[in-house]
This record gives C-alpha cells, sequence and structure tokens, in this order.
C-alpha cells in the first residue's frame, strides 16, 4: 500500500520530466511518460478538486470523447488536448516550487516587513511594487503573506488608539496589495497569463510585446497611485501623522530580494537563449533549479557545505504536500488549456471573421469586446484562465479580423487584472477579503470600483493607440 502511495506521489513529478523530454529533446516517449501521469495525478487527487476545476475537466473529457465518436481524424486533436494538460500542469508546478522555497526564506520575511512598515506617503508605491515583484516568485502566496503582515502591524496601538484611522490604514494597504498584484499578468514573463497567450498566439514573444505592455503597467500603477492619494482620508490626517513611526524600517532586503527577483528571471532568459526554446518553456528548466538552489542556499551549514542534501531530505520528505498544493491550479488552468486546444479545430476561422465583419466587430473593437467578455464571465464566476484561454485559441491568425496578436494579447491581459480586483470568484480578492475579514464585494466594488472605472476607459485607448503604432 506504501508503495502505490508513493508511486502516486511521483505522478506530477513524472509528467514534468516526460514534458521536458519532449518540448527541449523532442522525444516521443517524453509525452507517453507525462499523459497517463497527469492522468493519475487528476484521478488521485479528484476529491480535493473545486467545483469549477472538477467542472472543467468532466468538459473536456466529454469534448474528447465527442471528437472520438463524431471527428473523422480525431486523435492527433485529443492527444494534443492532453499534451496542452501536461504542458500547463508542468509550468505551474515549477512555479509553485519557487514558492517552496520562498516560504522558508529569512529574506522573503524581511522584505515583507519592510514594505508593510512604510510612511503612507511610500506605502502605496513600495507595497504595489513589492507584490508585484513577490507575486512573480510566490504567486498568490505573496497575498497571504502581506495581508497576514498588514492584519498583524495595523492595530490600535499602531493607530493611535483610533480605529478610523486603524480601518483607512488597513483598506489603503489591502488595494496596494491588490492592485500590485493585478500587475503581475500585464508585466511579468513568468506568469501563467503569458504562458496561455503565447501558446495560443504563437507568433509573439514576451520581448516583442513589451514596447506595448511596460507602458500599460506603468499606467496601471500611477492611476492606482493617483487614485489612492485622491480617496485617503484627509480628516483623518492630524491623527495619521500622530501614529506614524519615528523612521521607516531601510529598504536593504527589499532591495535584496529585488536582486534574487532579477537573476531567477534573468536565468529564465538565459535557458531560453541557449537552448533556443520559447520563453514559456525556459521556466520548465529555470524555476525547478532555481527553487533547489534557494532552498540549498538556506539550509547549508554553518561550517560549511553546499546544502544540497539537506535540500534533497526536504524535498523527497515533503514530496507530497509540495506537488499535492498545485492540484486546484493544475486543474484550472490545465483543463482550460486542454478545452481550448480541443475546440479551436472545430471552429471555422473564415466563417466566423465574416460574421464578426457583418457585425462590424473587427480590429480593436473586437479586441476591447473580448476583454468586456472576459471580465464579464469573472463577475459570475468563470475564471479568466477559461475565458481568456477560448478567447485567444478563437483567432491563432488575428489578420483575419483586422487586429494585431499584440493588442489581442493586450487586451486579455488587462481583462485579467480587471478580473483579479473585481470578481469575487477570484483567488486574489477571494484571500485579500479573507485575510482582513471583509466581503468581495465591499473590496472589489464598493473600495475599488473608483479605480476600475477611471482605468477602463485609459485601456481602451492604448488599446487604439497600440493598434495604431503596431500598424
Amino acid at each position: 500500500m506504501k508503495a502505490l502511495q508513493r508511486s502516486l506521489d511521483a505522478t506530477l513529478p513524472a509528467c514534468m520530466v516526460g514534458t521536458l523530454l519532449a518540448v527541449v529533446y523532442g522525444l516521443e516517449l517524453g509525452l507517453w511518460i507525462a499523459r497517463p501521469a497527469i492522468a493519475l495525478y487528476l484521478l488521485q487527487h479528484w476529491p480535493q478538486l473545486p467545483g469549477m476545476g472538477r467542472l472543467l475537466l468532466s468538459a473536456t473529457v466529454a469534448t474528447a470523447l465527442g471528437l472520438l465518436l463524431m471527428h473523422s481524424d480525431p486523435w492527433p486533436i485529443v492527444l494534443a488536448g492532453w499534451d496542452s494538460l501536461s504542458f500547463f500542469a508542468t509550468f505551474i508546478t515549477s512555479l509553485g516550487l519557487l514558492r517552496v522555497a520562498a516560504v522558508s526564506s529569512p529574506l522573503v520575511r524581511a522584505a515583507g516587513y519592510t514594505l508593510v512598515r512604510q510612511k503612507p506617503s511610500q506605502r502605496y508605491p513600495t507595497l504595489s511594487l513589492g507584490t508585484a515583484l513577490f507575486g512573480m516568485i510566490i504567486n498568490v502566496g505573496v497575498l497571504s503573506l502581506f495581508t497576514t503582515m498588514v492584519s498583524r502591524s495595523n492595530t490600535l496601538q499602531s493607530a493611535n488608539g483610533s480605529a478610523a484611522v486603524q480601518e483607512a490604514r488597513e483598506r489603503r494597504m489591502a488595494l496596494a496589495i491588490l492592485r500590485g498584484f493585478a500587475l503581475a499578468p500585464i508585466i511579468s514573463p513568468l506568469s501563467v497569463t503569458l504562458a496561455i497567450i503565447l501558446s495560443a498566439l504563437p507568433q509573439l514573444t514576451w520581448t516583442g510585446i513589451l514596447p506595448i505592455t511596460l507602458p500599460m503597467a506603468v499606467l496601471f500603477f500611477f492611476l492606482g497611485w493617483a487614485a489612492d492619494w485622491w480617496q485617503r482620508p484627509k480628516h483623518l490626517a492630524a491623527q495619521v501623522s500622530s501614529s506614524l513611526p519615528a523612521t521607516a524600517p531601510p529598504l536593504t532586503p527589499l532591495y535584496r530580494f529585488s536582486g534574487l527577483v532579477g537573476l531567477i528571471t534573468l536565468s529564465v532568459f538565459a535557458v531560453a537563449v541557449v537552448l533556443h526554446v520559447p520563453l514559456p518553456t525556459a521556466v520548465l528548466i529555470a524555476c525547478p533549479l532555481c527553487a533547489f538552489i534557494w532552498l540549498a542556499v538556506q539550509r547549508k551549514r554553518l561550517n560549511g557545505g553546499l546544502g544540497v542534501k539537506r535540500a534533497s531530505s526536504h524535498v523527497l520528505r515533503n514530496a507530497y504536500y509540495i506537488f499535492a498544493s498545485s492540484r486546484n491550479e493544475v486543474a484550472l488552468l490545465g483543463a482550460s488549456a486542454a478545452l481550448g486546444t480541443l475546440l479551436t479545430p472545430l471552429i471555422n476561422e473564415q466563417a466566423l471573421a465574416v460574421l464578426l465583419q457583418q457585425w462590424g466587430v473587427q480590429g480593436v473593437t473586437f479586441a476591447v469586446l473580448a476583454m468586456g467578455t472576459v471580465v464579464l464571465f469573472a463577475q459570475i464566476g468563470v475564471n479568466p484562465i477559461v475565458s481568456a484561454t477560448l478567447v485567444a485559441s478563437l483567432f491563432p491568425d488575428t489578420s483575419l479580423i483586422h487586429l494585431h496578436p499584440g493588442v489581442l494579447a493586450l487586451a486579455l491581459m488587462c481583462a485579467w487584472s480587471l478580473s483579479m480586483i473585481t470578481s469575487p470568484f477570484t483567488a486574489s480578492l477571494t484571500l485579500v477579503s479573507e485575510q482582513i475579514h471583509r466581503s468581495s464585494y465591499q473590496v472589489g466594488w464598493r473600495w475599488n470600483a473608483v479605480f476600475f472605472f477611471l482605468l477602463l476607459p485609459v485601456i481602451i485607448a492604448w488599446l487604439h493607440l497600440a493598434q495604431w503604432l503596431l500598424g
């Protein structure tokens, strides 16, 4: 029985190894290692999966069965969908290994403490950018980390006994954290969003769309900062000033962590250049290696040694928990990617393009409607992973609707970000709301509505300008 359990615990690592053999070396054997391995992993964790994950996996299986029954040549499509599931399961888990190393890192704790103890004039930019930076490495875990720190540090004693000051500080710090995390889909080269978009629109590269995504991220950040300043509690200014610490802690830990993030990001680019592989594939190689080195450095002996043995023991001892922690994301992202792969060959792009042109839906209009669709569906519980994947899969060749693919990519990135700050069903908003004991609707719409409606026309205007710039 124990041997069987150990074998099941190895299914996700086996899927990762098989996927790497396939995408890096082109070995067909790798695919046949990954395919059964990911199927066994999902069967093992089926009872613990969220409702949406099980629904998506069921829809994927049903679609595959429908293809097998009705399509003239179904196996290439079905296997391509299965391989998409394996690839994104490997992608999510590779990033998750960085989270494992970050959880035990003293540097992460020190940098997080530094961020939440800044003065109000510095708090929004440091918290927002810090969350975006941490989010590249520990993903949604940064929200739990920072909001817990906010709750612990934001006491009545630190607010000089004023409940009003405590509440205002909580609101501003929670929004800075949430908006900072929402920057990741637009700017991070390690984000799931980018991996999905580059898979659906393979003619794009991260560096190729950076000239239009970077300015959008800058606009997003500064508009959020302006909204924070505009909505500050002016009537509490005197009380806030009297409750501030004499000096804010130095930013040295944050600088060191920024350097670490920079090294990890550079390692991804280095792997991509050396092995001549796309950026998402480079993530599969670089991130697990960086995570293991980070763990080893934390565990090296004081009197010498590299810490490799201790790091290996830690991973082996906690293998079940490390790989089981990715099951929800694997199910959601993997099933969405597989479903998009299965449905795409069934869509007549030419006929759909003609229909959209008859309705006047082409060019930037299509991009704006795509963005609105993703945001709208997020409000009723459809994860952006699902809707963005399906929309991106509709038109691998966006020239059919007179739209630059980079503009569609940016629209979907922005849709993802807007969903993260407004939808009560997204993990980001739910986690922040729970940590500060507020309703998701209160944080998402009562607190964030002004920012949302300020940002929306700015995004639409930038999409039009980006289409003009890219021609």
